[in-house]
């Protein structure tokens, strides 16, 4: 995942350490177990599937041991290995109709486009939501979504080729940055803007698609692929009274109760058992070989997610 990548390369660490809140004191929105700032040496990866081993104690935990459980982690007790120590309250049973392939690619994406559609935009029928680096897992299901819940979806990507990958699927309105002015494409597809941006660029084509929204629409920040800050001219917002925000699926998760996790997990479960919040697979690889799956899993124009086997 591009979480991973961003604790490889220290943008999780610089990130918060610009925070006047993050003084090095937990806050109520942290999950529990893990560690923005870990110390060499830890183990890396954010999400997983394995069978619960042994119990600390308590409730929760007692309840885990035997079960196959997918589990969203991070340094310093990663999922990069073999045996791992996770925080009951980060661990939640799968069914067995979930492929290990499938349950351990649970949270990073489909929990994060159920959240971003359902809940926190609650995207209506018949509204326009334009969405960035449309070639991803995450942007798939965004699209299967949208089929189900009756809303249309503009899919801007760098390229013409990956324009065409998407064009010979599902997707209706694509837009290609590099022939193609965004501004202009949009218009001709919505004519009065978006209702909603779902962005995980940021930079120059974060700033455009900011300016696509219609009065009062909303734009989400989810990622930082271009690791460029967006400019964000104040009139841009005020005159249409548009609105930007970020969202952060870990601190999402750590502000909701027990039960509420609970559900969103079992909901998230049957949305991809039926198809709607499946993972497309590229490779799986062994974690001897390591290299090759992170130089795999940074190449452009990928069609499916790189995972690791560790069994």
């Amino acid at each position: 995942n591009p979480s991973d990548f961003n604790y490889i390369d220290g943008i999780y660490s610089r990130s918060f350490a610009r925070m006047i809140w993050n003084q090095g004191v937990e806050h109520p929105t942290d999950l529990p177990g893990s560690d923005l700032f870990p110390a060499p040496p830890y183990a890396l990866g954010v999400e997983g599937v394995g069978v619960v081993e042994e119990s600390g104690g308590g409730f929760l935990g007692k309840r885990l041991v035997g079960k196959r459980v997918a589990v969203v982690s991070g340094p310093p007790h990663g999922t990069w290995q073999e045996q791992t120590l996770i925080d009951a309250r980060r661990a939640f049973p799968v069914p067995r109709s979930l492929s290990d392939a499938q349950a351990c690619s649970f949270f990073v994406n489909p929990l994060t486009a159920l959240v971003l559609v359902r809940h926190l935009l609650q995207v209506p029928r018949g509204a326009v939501l334009l969405q960035t680096a449309a070639g991803s897992a995450l942007s798939q299901m965004v699209r299967n979504l949208a089929r189900a819940d009756g809303f249309r979806v503009i899919d801007v990507v760098r390229s013409r080729a990956g324009a065409d990958r998407l064009k010979q699927g599902d997707s209706k309105y694509v837009v290609a940055l590099e022939d193609e002015d965004l501004l202009e494409a949009v218009h001709r597809i919505a004519p009065g803007g978006v209702d909603y941006v779902l962005d995980c660029v940021g930079g120059a084509t974060g700033s455009t698609v900011l300016r696509a929204l219609t009065p009062r629409g909303r734009m989400v920040c989810y990622g930082t692929l271009s690791r460029e800050p967006i400019s964000l001219p104040p009139r841009d917002i005020i005159m249409p009274m548009t609105s930007i925000e970020g969202f952060y699926l870990a601190a999402y998760l750590a502000s909701r109760t027990l039960f509420q996790r609970i559900g969103l997990v079992r909901r998230t479960a049957k949305l991809i058992e039926s198809g709607v919040l499946g993972t497309s697979v590229e490779q799986t690889y062994r974690l001897d070989d390591l290299h090759a799956a992170l130089e795999h899993a940074r190449r452009p124009g990928r069609t499916g997610k790189v995972l690791l086997d560790l069994r």
